[in-house]
């Protein structure tokens, strides 16, 4: 064990010694407990190094020690960082980090901060002066290990492979075989895991003979769902779906050819991460047992795909408002929505959201079909918010900063942007001159039409880009400084939480629940929406709330749609009744401004609520109600078709 030449001693003089031990463990395979095994190793050490007290920091976790985004890592830097720690000890320097470039950070940053660090197995101590020999020593004992492991892994999985094993997840059609079966050799090769299920090949080649004739992939998952066919023992949605039909048929494993390493992982040293590519030249074996069909008959199904694929990008590369989106970024109140009766995220579907658990061949389907238009629901609950914060200056304060803040990022760059679009298009203009000078001369003439081309393109798409930027800035008319915004602020909120992502990020914050229920009026079958929602306008300052006497949680309720006029005036026409009982309908309605027949039924409504003991004219549904108008299932243009 390491013999100190330097005592322990805390920074702050009869303090405690604090202590950070770092275990961690590479797979989910290996024991956890070997993290407490090198706990115990290193508390032992301390006891017989250090006498006076300790405050300890364990910290450990199965993680690759490549990964610089581990939990425990970021905490320990955090640590060390801030200046919390005396002592970072740990049973060897690969307990910290793998990659030499990691481990060199992680040390010389804790010596920069005046904290200790020791690896027993390594005999490192940087209180020691020739710790930085013994750093380096360590560093290549510990990085010789990663390209032998890769190796030595690498070629036991393809040896593996070659004798019939590393059978991983498998696919419909397919069943693993345990060795013994494996041994016998009745399924193919002996030492061959993985076997063929004969009744399956029926279902196979019906999904060939679909493809052929031009059926979409979606129809042919409709129709794997409709005749009860079981997926894969692997495929967590539990459906069949169109990207599943696809990955099936693209397996050459149906022709009888497994495949190993058909990705390949190449390692990103910066985080830890892998980058994944395409093999194009992956391990293969062919065993005829495995074959649903021929190869020849997989072959004409890959070039029917192939078609189907050339249309579909054909297709794609029509401009799309979404273009270059990422799916993670949606306006408000997408990816916030929630069901209240599975829970369920509400999806956009066109102009209106809606639970994805009532979509067709949804893994838990929900009964709640109704649909939540998204333009109102921003226009309600803006105007709720509004009126919500204007009862309190602080409370409107903050938000008019907060709003000011993202309408100056979402529009304060304009002139930036357009002269630098402007700058782009002039490059790229006098690039096509050079080119175009260049073919008269009698250049490479090919290659530089090419290039020519392309540079075109670019410039064109930049004109495009520019002038739909100076569109979109026309049409904005907003504040230019916070005192506009402080005037106009309903008004920008509106405008934001249509078109900013950002702002959209904010709204999850300041609106941490929402959740959509149904209702149901008494005299119709017509569901529609309501929301139940949770403000927490702490989450713009943590300070401004509560430090103001107002509760850090409010919870409203809103509905999310258009009430008909006689629910509306169900209240005017009760009171008026009351005030005037020989009045006829049509006396009330012109007092009222409505038209007769709304009296009629608003009054018959009150009648209806009274007798059930309703305060409110709707009802929340709770169950899936017998009868719901615009909720039956109607087929699609595809079915009807077929």
């Amino acid at each position: 064990m390491l013999n100190l030449s330097v005592p322990l001693t805390p920074k702050n003089s009869g303090g405690p010694l604090l202590v950070l031990i770092i275990g961690r463990i590479s797979t989910e395979y290996q024991n956890i407990e070997n993290i407490d095994a090198s706990y115990r190793y290193v508390e032992k050490f301390l006891q017989e190094s250090y006498d006076g007290p300790l405050e300890v920091k364990l910290l450990g976790e199965q993680a690759s020690g490549m990964l610089t985004t581990r939990a425990s890592i970021q905490e320990a830097e955090s640590l060390v960082a801030e200046g919390k720690v005396d002592l970072v000890i740990s049973e060897d320097l690969g307990r910290i980090y793998r990659n030499p470039r990691h481990q060199y950070d992680f040390v010389q940053n804790a010596v920069d901060m005046g904290t200790r660090v020791i690896c027993l197995g390594d005999n490192l101590d940087t209180s020691d002066p020739n710790w930085e020999v013994v750093m380096g020593a360590a560093t290549l004992r510990h990085g010789l290990f990663i390209p032998d492991t890769r190796r030595r892994v690498r070629r036991t999985a393809t040896h593996s492979f070659h004798n019939g094993g590393l059978v991983q997840k498998i696919r419909y059609g397919y069943r693993k075989l345990t060795k013994e079966e494996a041994a016998g050799g009745h399924f193919g090769p002996k030492g061959l895991r993985i076997a063929k299920r004969p009744e399956c090949t029926p279902i196979i080649l019906a999904m060939r003979e679909q493809v052929i004739r031009g059926r979409p992939f979606t129809a042919i998952a409709e129709w794997l769902e409709s005749e009860g066919v079981e997926t894969g023992p692997y495929v967590t949605c539990g459906c069949w779906t169109c990207r599943l039909v696809k990955d099936l048929l693209r397996d050459p494993i149906l022709s009888g050819t497994r495949t190993f390493r058909d990705t390949i992982f190449e390692p990103i040293f910066r985080t830890g991460h892998h980058r994944r590519r395409k093999n194009a030249e992956p391990e293969s074996s062919y065993c005829p047992e495995l074959a649903h069909m021929s190869r020849d008959e997989q072959q004409s199904l890959w070039q029917a795909m192939d078609k189907k694929a050339l249309r579909s990008s054909e297709a794609s590369k029509r401009q799309h408002k979404r273009r270059n989106i990422s799916r993670s970024r949606s306006i408000w109140p997408g990816q916030s929505a929630t069901c209240g009766v599975c829970g369920g995220l509400l999806y956009y579907m066109g102009k209106s959201l809606r639970c994805k658990n009532s979509l067709a061949n949804a893994h838990k389907p929900c009964w709640n079909h109704v649909q939540v238009p998204a333009e109102l629901t921003r226009q309600r609950m803006v105007g709720w918010l509004m009126e919500y914060v204007n009862q309190s200056p602080n409370d409107r304060q903050l938000v008019a900063e907060t709003t000011w803040n993202i309408w100056k990022r979402a529009y304060g760059r304009s002139d930036s942007l357009q002269a630098a679009a402007q700058q782009k298009v002039q490059a790229l203009e006098r690039k096509a001159d050079n080119l175009a000078r260049a073919i008269a001369e009698g250049g490479e003439l090919d290659a530089l039409l090419r290039e020519l081309a392309a540079v075109q393109a670019a410039r064109d798409d930049t004109v495009a880009h520019q002038a739909e930027q100076r569109n979109k800035l026309e049409v904005v008319q907003g504040p230019h400084s916070m005192e506009q915004l402080e005037q106009q602020l309903g008004d920008v909120v509106r405008s934001l939480i249509s078109t900013s992502y950002e702002f959209a990020d904010v709204m999850r914050q300041v609106f941490p629940e929402f959740v959509v229920w149904p209702v149901q009026a008494l005299d119709t079958t017509q569901i529609r929406p309501r929301a139940r929602f949770t403000l927490r306008l702490d989450t713009f300052d943590s300070s401004s709330a509560n430090g103001h006497g107002v509760p850090s949680e409010v919870h409203g309720v809103l509905d999310l749609f258009d009430p008909p006029q006689h629910i509306v005036h169900i209240d005017a026409c009760t009171d008026a009744k009351q005030a005037t009982p020989r009045a006829s309908l049509r006396e009330i309605a012109r007092r009222l401004d409505i038209s007769y027949m709304s009296v009629k039924r608003a009054l018959d409504y009150g009648r209806r609520m009274k007798q059930l003991g309703l305060v409110e004219p709707y009802r929340e549904l709770r169950s899936e109600p017998k009868t719901a108008s615009r909720w039956r299932k109607r087929p699609t243009r595809r079915q009807t078709s077929e």
